[in-house]
């Protein structure tokens, strides 16, 4: 079975396709790098509702120290790009980047995002991001629709059954001053 190291932006987006669906074809591990969060309490209040999803269904986890300071300093020059916009692609780029680099340091086969999930992100640039950073790696992007099967709408089922914490934006303070 193929090993799989999947970046998770938040509890609800990873529940449904990692429990029904990539579970069942890969030997699946969850890597929360989200940079992008833009206050300490956000990032807290994510990660506890990963780690109890990690926890509840023996889920590995691989979690990455905040760092919004360094994604900020970057991010700061597209601050006026629209949702889904260039800001956006660097974020993509950033967190496909770093989750490439751990599943290749760490024997991957195979590495994808949650970010797939969500009809509110690029999933075309998502895609074509993940497979450029695939080929020198050694690697193979996760490129299966997450979208298939009205998953984004199961997972937040999902998420409310097991009293999770949604949120209602993206992450970062850009998005939040859109919302």
């Amino acid at each position: 079975m193929n090993k799989l190291l999947l970046h998770v932006c938040c509890a609800p987006c990873g529940t449904y396709v990692s429990l029904e669906r990539l579970r069942l074809r890969y030997d699946l591990t969850w890597y929360f790098y989200n940079p992008n969060l833009f206050s300490l309490e956000e990032y807290h209040k994510r990660l506890a509702a990963v780690n109890f999803v990690a926890d509840k269904f023996k889920i590995p986890l691989i979690v990455f120290d905040y760092q919004h300071d360094a994604w900020r300093q970057q991010a700061s020059g597209w601050a006026d790009s629209p949702e889904r916009g260039e800001r956006c692609q660097y974020c993509y780029r950033e967190r496909l980047e770093q989750t490439a680099k751990l599943a290749k340091n760490q024997g991957f086969d195979v590495f994808g995002s949650t970010l797939l999930i969500s009809p509110y992100k690029d999933s075309a640039a998502l895609k074509k991001i993940g497979t450029e950073l695939a080929k020198p790696a050694g690697l193979v992007f996760l490129e299966d629709d997450l979208q298939a099967d009205n998953a984004y709408r199961q997972s937040q089922v999902l998420a409310k059954k097991l009293g999770l914490y949604r949120q209602k934006f993206c992450g970062c303070e850009f998005s939040w001053r859109d919302h």
